[in-house]
């Protein structure tokens, strides 16, 4: 399978917890105009423009209260063209559930027409989504409901109770991220298919 990153319709770059780029997806000199080394260590606002990047410090700020933050986003290129995308940024947390910095997707496909093979590639994505996110559902509501039973007990009292109901929480706002994951992913290949069965009627009239 074709990786997703590699599409001419997808950039994606990990930031660190300051918005310095770390590192970046193979596609993203072709949008950009700046080669990869130009970019790591660079801040994510360079290649964004006035607007998008003035609204940063405030999307990283979501991210970090709510694990997640999608929105419309508008990037910069070297030449001064600007691209309207569909991003998400993501919170990549490390040890103890200290945030390590994000993760950064774009979709580019309202501002580049799709080349021949990339229905595929969308094919591909969404049919690798629901299957992630259906692996990560499994043992997410294992874990949510022994969480419950925990809580149910009338022996969990004081801090321990505090923190076992703090953990529900938490597992709550991961348990919607992977819904929206979910939703994304049947969204992705119910478009697929109904591109697909439109360019079948508009051949066969």
């Amino acid at each position: 399978m074709q990786p997703f990153v590699c599409s001419s319709r997808w950039l994606a770059a990990t930031l660190s917890p300051e918005a310095l780029i770390a590192s970046l997806s193979s596609g993203a000199e072709q949008f950009t105009g700046y080669s990869a080394q130009e970019l790591v260590g660079r801040p994510i606002t360079q290649i964004l423009t006035d607007d998008s990047a003035f609204e940063m410090p405030r999307i990283l700020a979501l991210a970090r209260e709510w694990g997640y933050w999608e929105g419309e986003i508008v990037h910069r290129t070297r030449g001064g063209k600007s691209l309207e995308a569909r991003s998400a940024v993501t919170l990549l947390a490390g040890k103890g559930n200290r945030a390590d910095g994000f993760l950064f997707v774009s979709n580019l496909n309202k501002s580049l027409a799709l080349k021949e093979g990339d229905q595929s590639v969308v094919t591909d994505i969404a049919t690798t989504l629901r299957a992630f996110a259906h692996d990560l559902n499994n043992p997410l509501a294992v874990i949510m409901g022994f969480t419950q039973l925990l809580v149910l007990n009338s022996g969990c009292q004081g801090k321990v109770r505090a923190d076992i109901e703090k953990l529900y929480s938490e597992l709550k706002r991961v348990n919607q991220v992977v819904e929206r994951l979910h939703d994304y992913a049947i969204s992705l290949y119910d478009k697929r298919s109904s591109d697909s069965q439109t360019d079948a009627t508009s051949q066969s009239a």
